[in-house]
Formats: structure tokens, C-alpha cells, sequence
């Protein structure tokens, strides 16, 4: 809505604000989707204002996806819980200030389904920093994150 005053036509500050949020929000699950796309070739976005998960195309995971000032964690994952199905919910979350890198965005789960996962692909060797990368990996064995990165540079140079 515009508003007239002795400078012209303005927008509505509270249209202009939601607005913003909607899109912050809509490319935010965007650029998720995206990086993402480096484990799940198909990742996708559902689109702002959809009900449901908000990245689809990733058989194991349900992810709810915020970009909010506001912090209520609970309600966040009860969400993605409610979305979740029979797939693993998880919140990844954008804070105010966080540019487009993903991978510094935060993500959480409950204890008890983080748990079970990490005890299963965890060694119980030391943690180190990947000379590569500088991501965490463990003594004598490859680091995933090199790894996913070499398998997406090999399949772009073959398609």
C-alpha cells in the first residue's frame, strides 16, 4: 500500500518488512537446497509458503529451514517433526547477519536422534582438522568433505 506525503509516494514500512522476511526466507531455502545438491543431486526447494518440508528430493531427512531473528528452537523442531513422516527431522536455521554460506548456518536435532547416528559413523579415534579443507575428519581416514568435493568436481568434468 502507498502512502501519500510532501515527498511522494511511500510504501508501507510493516508490507515492505513482511516482505523481505518472505524472501530472506524463500532464498535462504534456496541456497540450501543448492549446497545440499553436493550429497543429493535432486535437492530442491519447496517454495515459500508451502506446507510440508521445506527442501524436498532427500529420501532420509525432513528439513525445516528458518532465517528469523526470533529463536524458539522447540517449536522449530516440533515442526519439522510434524513434517517428518518416517524421515529424520532436522532445523537448519539462518541467523540474522549470515550471509549466503550454508555451510556456517547452524543445524539441530534431538539428542536422541543425533545420538544413534553419531555413535554408529564416529570412530572413537581422535578428531583433527583436514589439511585440505580444514573440516573435521579423523587420523588415517578420508575426509567426506574433500571426498564429496573430488566426486562433484569428477562428475562435472564428465557431463
Amino acid at each position: 500500500m502507498l502512502h501519500s506525503t510532501p515527498l511522494g509516494h511511500v510504501r508501507n514500512a510493516t508490507q515492505s518488512m513482511a516482505n523481505h522476511r518472505k524472501h530472506r526466507g524463500y532464498r535462504t531455502q534456496k541456497v540450501i537446497a543448492e549446497y545440499l545438491k553436493q550429497w543429493w543431486a535432486y535437492a530442491d526447494t519447496a517454495g515459500a509458503g508451502r506446507q510440508g518440508e521445506d527442501i524436498l528430493n532427500i529420501p532420509t531427512l525432513s528439513i525445516e529451514v528458518k532465517a528469523r531473528a526470533d529463536f524458539q528452537p522447540l517449536a522449530w523442531i516440533k515442526q519439522a517433526q510434524s513434517n517428518a513422516a518416517n524421515k529424520l527431522p532436522i532445523v537448519i536455521m539462518r541467523c540474522n547477519g549470515q550471509g549466503e554460506d550454508v555451510s556456517q548456518y547452524l543445524a539441530f536435532m534431538k539428542v536422541g536422534d543425533l545420538m544413534p547416528l553419531l555413535y554408529q559413523v564416529v570412530p572413537t579415534d581422535v578428531p583433527i582438522r583436514c589439511s585440505g579443507c580444514g573440516g573435521w575428519t579423523f587420523e588415517g581416514k578420508d575426509c567426506l568433505v574433500c571426498r564429496s568435493m573430488n566426486t562433484n568436481a569428477s562428475n562435472a568434468k564428465s557431463a
